[in-house]
């Protein structure tokens, strides 16, 4: 038998966490509606193989839809919409029409970034002899490390021979 409190944990909380999460919820904010800490909220996952699953369906939920907003964006699209107009002799009136959202050159390159990074990405390219600019450096490095050392040896020298002067000195 298990020492200490029992744990709060049960089952309905794995269809709860499901849904704030396909809402976009954050563990942070999943833990708060459920009335428990972060620590907590990990733990259950930890322990709780239904609970974990349905966290990771309702992010990824939350993450597919983020991504079609994103390529919807990129590519442009049309929705309907409603205006309300009055006419001469009556009332209001709700005419339909169709708006256009132009493609979002900013999100299509981030798209295109994450999608194909080799081309798209603004990544700088390795040049081409990496092994030869390495050895420069470590060769530059070397001899900076030997200009030092050789310079701490002539500080040393000098100062053991003041030290030695004045102690000598009556």
């Amino acid at each position: 038998m298990p020492a200490g409190r029992p744990s709060p944990y049960k089952p309905e909380f794995a269809r709860i966490a499901q849904r704030l999460c396909r809402n976009g919820a954050t563990d942070i904010e999943v833990a708060d509606i459920l009335g428990i800490s972060v620590r907590t909220f990990y733990r259950w996952c930890l322990l709780h193989d239904e609970f974990t699953a349905a966290v990771r369906v309702g992010k990824d939920a939350a993450d597919d839809r983020v991504e079609r907003a994103l390529y919807q964006r990129a590519v442009g699209y049309d929705y309907v919409a409603e205006k309300i107009v009055t006419t001469r002799g009556g009332g209001p009136v709700a005419v339909p029409y169709t708006m256009h959202v132009p493609a979002d050159v900013r999100a299509a390159l981030h798209w295109l970034a994450i999608r194909q990074p080799r081309p798209w990405a603004r990544l700088p390219e390795p040049p081409a002899d990496i092994a030869r600019i390495i050895g420069e450096a470590r060769a530059r490095a070397a001899e900076d490390g030997a200009r030092q050392a050789s310079e701490n040896a002539a500080r040393f020298r000098t100062a053991v021979d003041t030290e030695v002067a004045r102690r000598l000195s009556p």
